[in-house]
């Protein structure tokens, strides 16, 4: 498992380290002025680590505002 994928949608910190989405594996950089052109919208696919699915250990769905700390199988 690698920890060291980031991504300016994710928080280390905050958001469970099993936690992935498409972006954090391409050399890219977000555009600053993307919110002028398109509506704030996040169409990011998520997907658990532990699980390789849109679910977590859980059954909870995998998303950055409810994989946190709250969740019994976050690990930060």
């Amino acid at each position: 498992m690698d920890h060291q994928l980031t991504s300016p949608k994710l928080t280390h910190g905050v958001h469970c380290l099993n936690l992935r989405h498409k972006g954090m594996y391409v050399t890219s950089t977000p555009d600053p002025d993307e919110g002028k052109f398109f509506d704030a919208y996040d169409a990011a696919a998520y997907w658990c680590v532990e699980t390789a699915s849109g679910f977590g250990p859980d059954g909870e769905p995998v998303r950055p505002d409810c994989c946190n700390g709250e969740r019994d199988c976050c690990k930060h």
